[in-house]
């Protein structure tokens, strides 16, 4: 058991060192990022780039709705206390929060990418590791906590699910005239380790004198790290059914496979100063073989109706039945979590600056989370580039703001970002804490630049002999 915990520690560890392709909402905006041809195949970078293993980003990406200190930590009478103290009504505190919560954790591990000009025609490739992990909880979860008194309760809304899979990628973005650009970018997926749960009812009530309880339901896993030869049907899981040599769960146990696509469009108006921006990714789903299925069904029946002080008996009924399949009878499906992002971008001052408003929608199963994300993006030069942000809707407060910074010179392309920095703090025993922040993404990472393509560098030539016709037909007017 140790040794199977110490795994998982380890593939946590791992996942969660680098996604900073994945969530890089700043990174849209900004020219020369090569990130943002993950939120749109279409909006290629102004250069080429190799990024290599455990250099091309580092950072850690949990988005939320419901975590901030200001949900659950109050200021009643000169002290801090929690959402469940009698100072806080129940009103007060589930006032606060969304119908569904959600706590997302996503990773990215690079393991290489390569961009490149082929003509006007951008391409891009690569192969890297990613972890999606979601749970959703409930708000009835928080009423019940917070009441403790009579109600009825449907959690069947409370959840996890977490997909980690292999991904090989091809894009393109194609330009179509000079106002038009199209992306397309093709995804080949390789299931490492799938776990989800699936509750037909999860039922509570609680009355004066009773308290009863349901619950209907199954719990999923697939991984690659089960030796499907060594699995027995009706046994539990075991460290001697792992495998741990790599080569060996790629080639022997890695029988689950999945496509996905982004698709990205770029209009262009007004001579390129305003931009009007779509995209689809991660359409597409993984196929988990049964073979590799670990799998619990639960079926709990629960009710408390007080005690029996004359016989001093407790009068409780309860009835749980587990059955372990493995493998299971069937393959299934899983969607990826799909986003679709829209943005509007304005350039002035001869595109040295540019204000920004980008709309992300992720589609989590049968749940939709949207947030708002304005900018302003700084251009000085052609090689160094500044964004400051802030992100609306998703519970996110006034006060909570993005910044990123990026250096994309002739050789080495670095870019420092986040999305979500609370500028207002609260204190708690002389110690500054966060208020309103309720998701974190801190990323950073180091490419190497190719230089401009010859058609970008014709049209800056072209359009400093443009400005410069143009102030000596303005000189001749005056004269």
């Amino acid at each position: 058991m140790k040794r199977l915990l110490s795994i998982l520690a380890f593939a946590i560890c791992v996942l969660g060192v680098d996604m900073a392709s994945a969530q890089s909402r700043n990174s849209y905006f900004m020219e020369g990022s090569y990130f943002r041809t993950d939120m749109n195949p279409a909006l290629a970078p102004t250069r080429g780039y190799v990024a290599l293993p455990g250099m091309s980003g580092i950072g850690v990406d949990v988005p939320t709705n419901i975590l901030s200190v200001d949900n659950f930590v109050y200021q009643k009478d000169g002290q801090m206390v929690t959402a469940l103290h009698k100072s806080v009504t129940p009103d007060e505190f589930l006032g606060k929060l969304p119908e569904t919560g959600r706590i997302g954790v996503n990773a990215n591990v690079n393991l290489l990418g390569v961009g490149f000009y082929a003509g006007k025609m951008y391409w891009n490739f690569g192969a890297r590791v990613r972890s999606t992990t979601d749970v959703t909880l409930s708000k009835e979860i928080f009423s019940a906590l917070k009441t403790l008194g009579n109600g009825e309760y449907d959690l069947r809304n409370t959840g996890v699910n977490s997909n980690s899979y292999l991904e090989a990628y091809l894009g393109t973005s194609i330009p179509i005239g000079k106002h038009v650009n199209l992306g397309l970018r093709a995804k080949f997926l390789v299931g490492v380790a799938n776990i989800h749960t699936e509750f037909d009812k999860v039922y509570a009530s609680v009355g004066e004198e009773s308290v009863s309880a349901q619950l209907r339901g199954r719990v999923v896993a697939n991984s690659i790290v089960v030796d499907r030869y060594r699995i027995k049907p009706g046994e539990a899981l075991s460290t001697d059914m792992l495998v741990y040599d790599d080569v060996d769960m790629l080639l022997n146990n890695a029988k689950s496979f999945g496509f996905a696509a982004d698709l990205g469009l770029e209009l262009k108006f007004c001579r390129d100063h305003l931009k009007i921006s779509a995209a689809v990714t991660d359409l597409g789903f993984i196929k988990w073989k049964a073979m590799t299925n670990y799998s619990a069904s639960a079926t709990a029946d629960f009710n408390f109706a007080g005690f029996d002080i004359e016989k001093g008996e407790v009068k409780m009924d309860s009835d749980f039945e587990m059955k372990t399949e493995m493998p299971s009878s069937r393959d299934y499906k899983t969607m990826l979590n799909a986003a679709l992002n829209v943005g509007v971008e304005y350039n002035f001052l001869r595109n040295h600056f540019a204000l920004g408003v980008l709309s992300h929608t992720e589609f989590v199963n049968d749940k939709v989370f949207t947030e708002l994300t304005a900018s302003l993006n700084i251009r000085a030069t052609n090689w160094i580039s500044a964004t400051v942000s802030h992100t609306f809707l998703a519970e996110h407060r006034l006060g909570v703001i993005g910044a990123a910074i990026n250096f994309h010179p002739r050789v080495l392309n670095i870019f420092v970002g986040a999305d979500f920095i609370d500028t207002r703090y609260g204190r708690y025993k002389d110690i500054p804490i966060p208020r309103y922040q309720n998701s974190v993404n801190v990323y950073a990472g180091v490419g190497f630049n190719f230089a401009r393509p010859k058609f970008m560098r014709a049209e800056k030539i072209a359009e400093k002999a443009e400005r410069k016709a143009a102030r000596r037909a303005a000189r001749k007017m005056m004269k």
